[in-house]
Parts: structure tokens; sequence; C-alpha cells
């Protein structure tokens, strides 16, 4: 088949052919590359081949249905930023409900109306090409972003080593640290590192150790102690920019809404069949924990944060199949993480 690279690429998966004929000439006179897909299998063959701006799916197919394809698809890093829009004879409430839940864009139901189904196409393209285009912005200007703050932290080390530090240099410290963190998200985001890492064996204490270090100015500003609570090692197979983006988060999370002169407490526990890592602090209270790891959920609080952080947490923990619990009660709250091994 011969592809137009200049032509925006819509792959349309149905298992009856009536209903791919009409998606087709509907849209076909629009000037859009068509590719068709009848089953899960062929979605994940034709998504390998080609690189598509916008799925249409069906839901009721057989063996795999449409909304577990969706699912793999919004769980696979490569292919989450397809904007897919459901066409389906399911027209209820609790239907369309699932079909967002599953990470759809759209929804649209059977018969269909041909100006509403070219409108919402033409919306989700022109709303997919805007991502892609700040994407792109964002990588070529990475290392306008990362050169200077390399460059900060290199002349902070060496300050602190040759005429040691000063409130002055904590201060820049404390802040280049934060930048790091804001840094290290955006560029895990764009994809431009962390899946091309291999998949290792890590042990959690001493990586956890680790990163407690790191934090020591974040923490000492607000004078809070970080205690870390280990008995033994605990080996777990994950990337390592996957389970620092999980530490991280959590911990510069915990200083940030934690009480100044208080300490924050973290638990990594190794059982038969997996490993605990647990954050306890001391401070602000989450008003909907249960909400936390939902994408673009912020709480109501005067800092900046919780917001984009926590959303590669919950991307990575569904890739990893990480179990996630969140209570805050009383000025206390509690991140647990149980990762399988």
């Amino acid at each position: 088949m011969q592809i137009d690279n200049n032509k925006p690429k819509i792959l349309i998966v149905d298992d009856k052919t009536e209903n791919l004929i009409i998606l087709i000439n509907i849209l076909e006179p629009l000037g859009f590359e068509l590719i068709v897909a009848s089953n899960a299998i062929e979605v994940f063959q034709r998504l390998d081949l080609y690189n598509f701006d916008l799925i249409l799916l069906d839901i009721i197919m057989p063996e795999v249905d449409g909304y577990e394809v969706c699912k793999n698809i919004k769980d696979n890093y490569k292919y989450a930023d397809i904007p897919l829009i459901f066409i389906t004879s399911l027209g209820g409430i609790e239907d369309r409900i699932k079909g967002f839940a599953y990470g759809s864009e759209d929804y649209i139901t059977k018969p269909i109306v041909k100006d509403e189904l070219i409108a919402r196409v033409k919306l989700h393209l022109q709303k997919g090409m805007l991502v892609k285009a700040l994407k792109s912005l964002l990588r070529k200007s990475y290392h306008e972003l990362y050169n200077p703050l390399a460059v900060i932290n290199t002349s902070l080390e060496m300050q602190t080593i040759k005429y040691g530090s000063t409130k002055y240099t904590d201060s820049i410290t404390i802040a280049s640290r934060g930048l790091q963190i804001i840094y290290d998200d955006l560029y895990y985001s764009l994809a431009l590192k962390t899946h091309q890492e291999d998949i290792i064996s890590i042990d959690l204490v001493e990586f956890v150790k680790s990163r407690i270090t790191y934090f020591y100015y974040l923490s000492t500003s607000k004078k809070i102690n970080i205690v870390l609570n280990a008995s033994q090692k605990s080996e777990i197979q994950i990337r390592e920019s996957d389970i620092q983006r999980i530490v991280d988060n959590t911990i510069s999370n915990a200083i940030k809404y934690a009480d100044s002169n208080s300490t924050i407490t973290i638990d990594i526990i190794n059982n038969d069949d997996n490993v605990i890592f647990k954050s306890k602090n001391i401070g602000s209270t989450i008003s909907n924990p249960e909400k936390i790891f939902q994408t673009c959920y912020r709480e109501n609080f005067e800092q900046i944060g919780m917001g984009v952080g926590l959303e590669i947490v919950s991307s990575i923990c569904n890739m990893y199949d990480i179990e996630t619990e969140v209570i805050s009660k009383d000025s206390i709250t509690i991140f647990l993480y149980k990762i399988k091994k």
C-alpha cells in the first residue's frame, strides 16, 4: 500500500466490513489516509507500521473488546498520545463513562451522523497536531533548558568544595534541586530517555537512601527530618528512571506539604511476593486522596504541584501493575506502593 506521509493517517477498527465501508465513504473524500483493522492483533500490527494521527475504534469485537484495546494503547508510551474515538452502538451513560475511564478522547454512537463524525475527527486531528507541535518545540529547546541548570549545579558543587556553603549557596541549591525535579518530569513525559533503558535489578533500600541524600537541602530548609526504616535488601525489577520518578515525586511532595520541624517516615517492607514503599508525613491533609493519581487532578493548596509529577507516577504504576494507596486524615498523609517482585 502506498502511503502519503503528508496526509493525516487514521486507523479505523471494526470487525464488520459494512461499518468499515460507511466510515471510509465518509472520510476518504476529505483526503485522509485510511487504514483498517478488524481485531486487536491487527490493531497493534498497524500501529507498529504507521504513525497514526487518530484512531476510530469499535467496542463490540470478538475475543478482545474495544475497551481492552483502548487500555493497551493508552498504557503503551509509543501510542498513548494518539487521539482515540470510540464509535459504537453502545449508547448508555455507563458505556460512555467506561469509555472515557479507559482513556478515549471522544465517544460517538451509531448510527453515524456524517456531519458529527467529520466535525469530531477534524477537532481531534487539530488537537493532536497541536500536541505534536508542542512536544517537538520542547524537544528542540531541551538543551537550552539543561545546559544552564548543569552549569548552576556544577558551579555550586565547586563553590562548596573550595569555599564551603553559606545560606545563600544553600538557597540556590534548594532552588536548583526543585528545578531539576521539574526538568526530570518533563524529560520523562517527553519519552526522551526512559523507554530506551533496560529493566534492571535495583535494591530499593540503597536507591531510596541515595535519593534522601539528594533531597537533603530541601528537607533541611524546612527543618524536616527524613527517617528510613528498612531491615533488609529489597530487590525489584524496573527501569532506573521509572523508580526514580516514583521515589523523587513522592519524597518531594512529602517535603512540600509537610509541616516544618516535622519528620517524614519512609518504610520499605520486603514481603514474599512484593516490596512495599511507604511514605508518611504530617502536614496538609489531602481533601480527596482517592483522586490524587487521576489525570490532571490537583489539590487546592497554595503551593504549585501535585499535578504532572504524580500523573507520571500513576502512569508508571499502571505500566508495572504497582498497587497504590493514598490515605490522608487528621494531618497525616501516607503514600503506599506495592511493587511486585
